[in-house]
């Protein structure tokens, strides 16, 4: 059987319009994000998952649970899925990041392995999160599975997961917006990527 996987990244939060890097700061969904999770619960519930499973942060929970209440379902949490941490640069600005580290901020923007000061490289952001989607999927019996989490880890997880080379082949999806794929138990397939909410 092969399963549909929605990967659906949070709603805006007050941090994605100052464009700082959130990381795993905990920060909520601003009245955007949840106007966004909304209009795009309403549009994956045709997709009628059976199983939604979310990153433990407020803004992935409770954009998840935009989904899960519209479908009487409740949304579990999982740490795994968290977004890739920014160690010391979680909270900041690029212009503030470039006056301490610039030659790490324009290798990271390039497309790089960078490891911020005190946080995760996105290879293993990456890695985490495709090892727990894989996990996840392979674990349920559910025919439809949701994951909803964050810009970074998803993009990267899904990289892994389809074998690309590199890094930053796939576009980062924007607030709440989603891509599928059928997953065979074998092979990972790309059927959809970064549809979003019209507002």
């Amino acid at each position: 059987m092969t399963k549909t996987v929605i990967f659906w990244r949070h709603g805006q939060t007050d941090y994605n319009v100052e464009r700082r890097f959130q990381g795993q700061t905990d920060i909520p969904l601003n009245e955007l994000g949840h106007r966004q999770a909304t209009a795009a619960a309403a549009c994956l519930s045709e997709l009628a998952p059976e199983v939604i499973v979310s990153s433990d942060l407020a803004r992935a929970a409770v954009t998840a649970d935009h989904l899960a209440d519209l479908l009487g379902l409740t949304a579990t949490r999982d740490s795994r899925l968290r977004e890739s941490s920014f160690g010391d640069w979680e909270g900041l600005t690029r212009d503030e990041i470039v006056e301490k580290w610039a030659d790490e901020l324009h290798g990271w923007v390039a497309g790089a392995d960078t490891k911020p000061p005190g946080g995760e490289s996105r290879s293993e952001s990456g890695q985490r999160v495709a090892t727990a989607i894989t996990e996840i999927v392979r674990d349920s019996d559910a025919e439809t599975i949701a994951i909803v989490a964050h810009g970074a880890v998803l993009r990267a997880a899904a990289e892994i997961l389809l074998d690309m080379s590199g890094s930053g082949r796939l576009a980062v999806l924007g607030n709440c917006g989603h891509g599928e794929f059928g997953y065979t138990g074998s092979n990972w397939v790309l059927r959809s990527w970064g549809a979003g909410p019209v507002l």
